[in-house]
């Protein structure tokens, strides 16, 4: 019972992988559907600082040292992300923020612009209910049940 669920499991699975792979063939072409469902076979190059970290420690390389030069470069990393920021970023930022407040703006303006018509379409709703009602008034039951 549970060998046949597995190989159930597994047909579904094939299943599901070849029509995934039509269909991304079919979006992309052959090459990029196989660069997508391909495992990656990248390898992770050490990075060339940490490299010559580990050269300049040679021998004496320990938990601790290393530890403490990884430290040293976080510190010299964060002191040097701490300067002003150029004129060309703050005006980027200020950009930015401007376009913001500029869409916000016009959403608001837009959800205003949405009330209104509801609002407009529900006096001419009432409107044309009151028109009906008057040309065509309802039934009085209390008169024709003889209750009057």
């Amino acid at each position: 019972m549970e060998h046949n669920m597995i190989l159930e499991n597994e047909l579904i699975e094939d299943d599901c992988h070849i029509k995934c792979k039509r269909y991304l063939i079919s979006l992309f072409g052959e090459s990029a559907a196989e660069y997508f469902l391909s495992p990656s076979s990248c390898s992770k190059e050490i990075p060339s600082w940490f490299s010559q970290l580990k050269d300049d420690m040679k021998d004496h390389t320990s938990a601790v040292t290393l530890w403490d030069a990884m430290r040293q470069r976080s510190a010299l990393i964060l002191q040097e992300s701490n300067t002003e920021p150029s004129m060309e970023i703050t005006n980027e930022i200020v950009r930015r923020v401007t376009d913001w407040k500029t869409l916000k703006k016009q959403d608001h303006l837009m959800h205003l612009a949405g009330v209104k018509y509801m609002f407009r379409r529900a006096q001419r709703n009432q409107a044309i209910s009151a028109l009906l009602l008057h040309h065509n008034p309802l039934f009085d039951y209390m008169i024709n049940n003889g209750l009057n």
